[in-house]
């Protein structure tokens, strides 16, 4: 499973985290709470003493106004304490026209309190105060009295311990609310986990295990057992032809025969697009191609979806645990290499070797030294003869690419024209060949010999609508005929695109370039060649030629194809001849020209130089 993808097991670690952030949380509010409860409390408490002093001044004015009354500058005011016996247990100090009149015995004689000209709280020593002095417009005179305010720290502890209760229960109240929140969420979590892992380990699709189950969760350590990795044949073809919806149910259809035909203790995955893995655990070593050959034959069976059934099979590659790795990773890589060769060769079934895991090896560097190869040069020219069967002498040449590397040595053209057709080069190689095929024309031109020489294109050739104007262009500028040039093209090439093919051979046509059809025969649509195509030869594939002398049936079908051609105007080239029978044979059918090894290997072009000046066909001597 990937790294970025976690699941958690349990959810204790869920719970403790909810637990221990709501009473972080709520001590967080209760803080608050208890600040800004405290504050205002404070600030209602004092409001609510200002007020009180305030009407008891008013009520302290309403007493002495008949004193006031009474009083003249001269005279002295008196008042006793039970004069304010209802305000005396609050009122300190009451003065008068700058004359103190009322002094309360908790006070001492020569008590001095602030100036007596400010209304307000306010402290002395250790002591809280109130005071409110205002000017009597009766009288003209100030009258200023102070009163003993609450002591706050009574006040404080009064409201510390009311809002202790309230946090306490509050905290208590947050810590429960956690609890059941923190069960529901982990509940819902885990729920939601399940789905989670389900999603990420199971396909949605066929309801098989993933690639990430595949490779997080099968233990091949200590295992024993057979990997067999299997690719479906041909699926692309009905993706594109019937749409994505079919190809959905035919890979739903397909995993449920999985199902069926593989044991119970074998574990099935979709690893990608159209590709499974079957694993076998405990397996004997001797069995594995048996099961192979089985998954294989009952994987051929048609596969019934609504009213129609396909024949679909698969190419199947097995690796073997512990002899070819006990990693997943390295396990599945080795069944898929050895997968791409059973499907490239058409073998059905490969078994994974170290060769192959060689020649993957090599595959992957030669890919990444095309582009550079072709900037140097490294890519020649070698020729092959085409003998006139009629005269025995030298009719043409093919040419046929090597790759001259420089760690490699001299490789054959299977070994690279694949990852060529697979790279972004394949317009510029192409090029780069016929170009090459056209220098050597003019060149065995100039020394008096006109040979044509055949060129192999391929499907992306022919969708290349720079190609025409390029080969034109060309043939302007070597000035040779184009009667000697000849552009050979296979079946799978011509068949891509009828109508391209025809596009294009009648182009080569206008410029006087010949075309033939390679490895005709092969095809279930060889013959609608002659039909929809105007080709100039056909190339009998060598399949036809190799058992013609002892297989009468191969010889029968020869003598028809070439009677065929003739009656239609093409001319018929064999190719694979080795033995002086089968030259002799085709002699008697009127074959027109001969290529095999009889006559000689794909050589450099100094070799069929040594031919063409010996006017004589001798065997052509080439390094493969």
């Amino acid at each position: 499973m990937p790294e970025n993808l976690e699941l958690i097991k349990s959810d204790s670690n869920l719970r403790k985290r909810l637990l221990l952030g709501s009473i972080l949380l709520s001590l967080l509010v209760i803080s608050i709470f208890c600040y800004v409860g405290y504050t205002l409390l404070l600030e209602m408490e004092k409001d609510m003493e200002r007020q009180s002093f305030e009407e008891q001044y008013i009520d302290v004015k309403q007493l002495l106004e008949p004193l006031f009354a009474q009083h003249t500058a001269s005279d002295d005011l008196t008042l006793v304490p039970h004069d304010l016996s209802i305000l005396a247990d609050k009122i300190l100090l009451i003065e008068f026209s700058g004359q103190e009149i009322y002094r309360d015995t908790r006070l001492a004689p020569q008590t001095f309190l602030q100036p007596l000209q400010q209304t307000g709280f306010f402290e002395e020593g250790d002591g809280q105060y109130y005071v409110h002095s205002d000017i009597l417009p009766e009288y003209n005179q100030p009258l200023t009295v102070i009163w003993q305010s609450s002591d706050m720290d009574k006040v404080s502890e009064h409201v510390i311990s009311r809002l202790s209760v309230a946090a306490f229960l509050t905290f208590w109240l947050s810590v429960w609310s956690a609890l059941l929140m923190s069960a529901f969420i982990a509940k819902r979590f885990e729920s939601a986990n399940r789905s989670l892992e389900k999603l990420a380990l199971v396909d949605n699709l066929t309801r098989l295990y993933n690639r990430n189950a595949l490779l997080s969760g099968l233990d091949l350590k200590d295992a024993k057992g057979a990997l067999m990795f299997l690719d479906l044949d041909r699926f692309r073809d009905i993706n594109d032809a019937l749409g994505h919806d079919m190809g959905d149910k035919l890979l739903q259809a397909f995993s449920v025969r999985l199902r069926h035909i593989t044991g119970e203790d074998d574990q099935l995955y979709r690893y990608r697009s159209d590709e499974f893995i079957v694993w076998i655990p405990d397996i004997d070593p001797d069995d594995v191609m048996g099961r192979a050959f089985t998954l294989l034959y009952e994987c051929r069976e048609p596969l019934s979806i609504g009213k129609s059934a396909f024949e679909i099979g698969c190419s199947i590659g097995v690796a073997c645990v512990p002899e070819h790795g006990h990693l997943p990773e390295t396990v599945v890589q080795n069944a898929e290499t050895a997968m791409l060769r059973a499907k490239r060769m058409r073998l059905g079934i490969q078994v994974y070797n170290e060769r192959l895991a060689y020649n993957s090896t090599v595959e992957v560097t030669l890919r990444s030294q095309l582009r550079s190869a072709l900037h140097q040069n490294q890519f020649e020219l070698y020729y092959q003869p085409k003998v006139s069967l009629a005269t025995g002498q030298l009719s043409g040449v093919e040419a046929i690419v090597r790759w001259n590397h420089p760690e490699q040595g001299v490789l054959p053209p299977g070994h690279f024209i694949d990852l060529i057709e697979q790279s972004g080069i394949v317009h510029a190689f192409t090029r780069y060949t016929v170009e090459s095929a056209v220098n050597q024309i003019s060149l065995w031109q100039s020394q008096g010999n006109a040979l044509p020489v055949a060129v192999n294109l391929s499907a992306y050739n022919l969708m290349d609508n720079a190609f025409i104007p390029f080969v034109e262009n060309l043939l302007a500028e070597s000035g040779i005929p184009p009667a000697l040039l000849e552009f050979e093209l296979t079946e799978s090439a011509t068949m891509v695109d009828i109508a391209v093919s025809k596009r294009m051979i009648r182009a080569f046509n206008q410029l006087g370039i010949k075309t033939s059809i390679d490895d005709f025969g092969t095809g279930m649509s060889s013959f609608a060649y002659l039909r929809e195509l105007d080709v100039h030869t056909i190339k009998l594939d060598r399949a036809f030629i190799v058992d013609m002398v002892t297989n009468h049936k191969d010889a029968r079908i020869v003598e028809a194809m070439i009677s065929l051609c003739h009656s239609l105007g093409i001319n018929v080239v064999a190719e694979g001849i080795e033995q002086q029978e089968q030259v002799t044979l085709l002699r008697t059918m009127r074959c027109d020209t001969g290529q095999g090894y009889f006559f000689g290997k794909p050589a450099q072009s100094h070799a069929i130089d040594a031919l063409l000046s010996s006017k004589a066909l001798m065997p052509v001597v080439s390094a493969n």
